[in-house]
């Protein structure tokens, strides 16, 4: 038995032998170890995102508690709950994409809840789309000091970053051969936005074009453009530079360096929370 199927319970064990065989991996003790490892990756960034972003795990939660919360499930999907409003909460559920008896991706508004949730219970819903998960590992919320605002900006933030984290991790399982396409390049994330927005492609790429296109005129025009919390674009001047006579480190022959003139430079001044995010990635 391999290191990742020995940290495994036997309930997740269960569970991940059912996936693989619903997954179209060959049902081999190989692939069954490649699920545990992604499952077991999928828990570590889960834990990871939780703790970034001040938010908590329970052991329950009370079905009219007005609170937001993201939920893990034994199988390796993703729940999330937006705060309780009178029209309910929006809810997002991602599932494993190499499942082949649930959906990629399904959005809800005005979502309840039948019933509490607690850890190792399902999760089920009185109305909306979805109906019910399987069991439930982990239950995370914030803080009951925080507002319902920023708890719904906290966990969008933590579902955008989960999923596509999933989708990366998922992709490390593809079958041999398959010819996938990449993930964070602008088609991909358009239709992503569109997807989650509820907008058409079209309607998307518009918007994303016009931001940055915002974004690029405000920096040309001289300001400090804010990337929200990733951090602020700039012109710098920098000042002109005498020709000079430099060694090509490639073949070890002087080369002259044309002078250039005082001329205006693009930059980006990361923010402090970004930094410190960065700093707890594990490389």
């Amino acid at each position: 038995m391999s290191d990742e199927i020995r940290e495994l319970s036997d309930t997740v064990r269960a569970h991940l032998k059912k996936i693989t065989r619903s997954s179209g991996l060959p049902d081999t003790e190989e692939s069954f170890r490649q699920m545990a490892a992604v499952w077991l990756e999928k828990k570590r960034l889960f834990e990871g995102q939780i703790r970034a972003l001040d938010m908590e795990e329970v052991e329950s939660f009370a079905k009219d508690d007005p609170r937001g919360a993201l939920l893990l499930s034994y199988s390796g999907s993703l729940l999330s709950l937006g705060t309780l409003g009178g029209a309910g909460r929006r809810v997002e559920y991602a599932s494993i994409s190499l499942r082949a008896d649930v959906p990629d991706l399904v959005i809800s508004e005005g979502s309840e809840l039948a019933a509490s949730l607690r850890v190792d219970g399902e999760a089920t819903f009185s109305s909306g789309k979805v109906k019910s998960t399987s069991s439930l590992l982990k239950i995370a919320v914030c803080p009951a000091d925080v507002s319902a605002e920023e708890q719904d900006k906290r966990i969008r933030e933590a579902t955008i970053f989960l999923t596509n984290g999933f989708v990366k991790i998922n992709r490390t399982v593809a079958s041999a051969g398959e010819d996938l396409p990449d993930q964070f390049t602008s088609q991909a994330i358009v239709a992503y936005l569109a997807r989650k927005n509820g907008l058409t492609q079209r309607q998307a790429r518009q918007i994303t074009t016009d931001y940055l296109t915002m974004i690029e005129s405000g920096m040309l025009l001289g300001e400090r453009v804010p990337l929200g919390k990733i951090g602020r674009l700039f012109l710098k001047k920098r000042g002109p530079r005498k020709a000079r006579v430099v060694v090509n480190p490639a073949t070890g022959k002087e080369i002259t360096v044309a002078a250039r003139p005082e001329e205006a430079v693009p930059r980006i001044s990361f923010s402090r929370s970004l930094k410190e995010r960065a700093r707890r990635v594990e490389l």
